[in-house]
């Protein structure tokens, strides 16, 4: 049977190879309409629908890795959390390594864990698709929060809290919303853009973006000055880092919310549900991310090889205090104190 190429879905799609690679490697940087298309042709033709073969490992060790981008990051922190404690209930020791948000330092992370553990588990991995692919011809590789043919993937499905998330902003009285946007190349930031945009257009929201911004509490401070140009009183921000720093610098400036604007996060971390306003937040599982990932890994070990697949964890808006009806104290464009 002949290989199905990258060519061969970017003609029956009616696009270019290179936006058949962006949409894979980078889906904010492709309307969400093409990149809908785009997956429904790959699906179709099996694009890297055949599981990418590790080479076989010279004994089991019992141990394996995790590379998160920023252990500073609770959503991260959370995840390994969840992974150590699968890898515990079925006696298996855990490597962890840090990337610092660099896919170059992932990639020297991965050469050096791969040298003790019988498998990776990559967690938003910053790496291109390519790369990911030959780590995992070396050993076997389970990404979360990201999708590469080929590679046993586990993602959270980002959709149904998304749209609840602009179904409650239009309960609220808000015509507008502003996305705090993720890093530029972080995968989930575009599927998260893109899934934003479907929900605004459902819903008759229109929306500003701002990106790309830096997904810790810093970057989410420094977009208030742009905000604030042009502030829409509804605010959605890439992670719950971001949505605090963001709260701290409209404070700053003498603004609270819900009563001169509302903001939504994502992930539903800790933190945000001990902040002042409690945030509402996008609940993806960390736990169910975790374990998932972990048990595809650990599977190769204790029940054979595992075929690629793809695993999805539900997410859902939770309401808490930063969200509020729409009010008159909506900033009107200025700059920052």
């Amino acid at each position: 049977m002949k290989k199905v190429t990258i060519r061969d879905v970017a003609k029956a799609a009616g696009v270019s190879p290179s936006t058949v690679s962006r949409a894979f490697s980078m889906p904010g940087r492709v309307s969400p309409e093409t990149t809908k298309r785009i997956f429904a042709v790959a699906d179709e033709l099996g694009y890297h629908e055949i599981p990418i073969e590790s080479r076989p490992s010279s004994g089991h060790r019992g141990l394996i890795a995790i590379i998160v981008p920023d252990m500073a990051n609770q959503f991260f922190t959370d995840i390994v959390r969840s992974v150590q404690q699968e890898c515990a209930r079925q006696d298996v020791g855990l490597l962890v390594c840090e990337s610092r948000e660099s896919a170059s330092q992932e990639r020297k992370a991965f050469d050096r864990a791969v040298y003790y553990a019988d498998g990776v588990i990559l967690a938003s991995s910053r790496m291109p698709d390519s790369m990911i692919r030959k780590c995992a011809q070396v050993k076997p590789v389970v990404v979360t929060n990201r999708i590469i043919r080929g590679v046993p993937s586990v993602v959270s499905d980002i959709s149904d809290g998304m749209r609840q998330s602009v179904q409650h902003f239009k309960s609220l009285g808000f015509d507008r919303v502003t996305y705090l946007d993720g890093p530029a190349h972080s995968w989930s930031a575009g599927v998260c853009w893109n899934e934003l945009t479907r929900a605004c257009a459902d819903e008759g929201l229109r929306i500003k973006r701002h990106w790309p911004g830096w997904p810790t509490y810093e970057g989410g401070y420094a977009l208030v000055r742009d905000y604030l140009r042009s502030p829409t009183g509804a605010v959605l921000a890439y992670n719950d880092m971001m949505a605090l720093g963001f709260i701290a610098g409209m404070r700053k400036n003498g603004y609270e919310c819900p009563d001169a604007y509302s903001i939504i996060g994502i992930d539903d971390d800790i933190v945000g549900k001990l902040a002042w306003p409690a945030l509402s937040s996008i609940c993806r599982s960390t736990r169910m991310l975790g374990a998932k990932a972990a048990q595809m890994l650990l599977s190769r070990y204790t029940g054979g090889a595992v075929e690629a697949t793809l695993q999805s964890v539900p997410t859902r808006l939770v309401v808490r205090d930063s969200t509020g009806p729409r009010s008159q104290r909506v900033p009107k464009g200025r700059g920052v104190v």
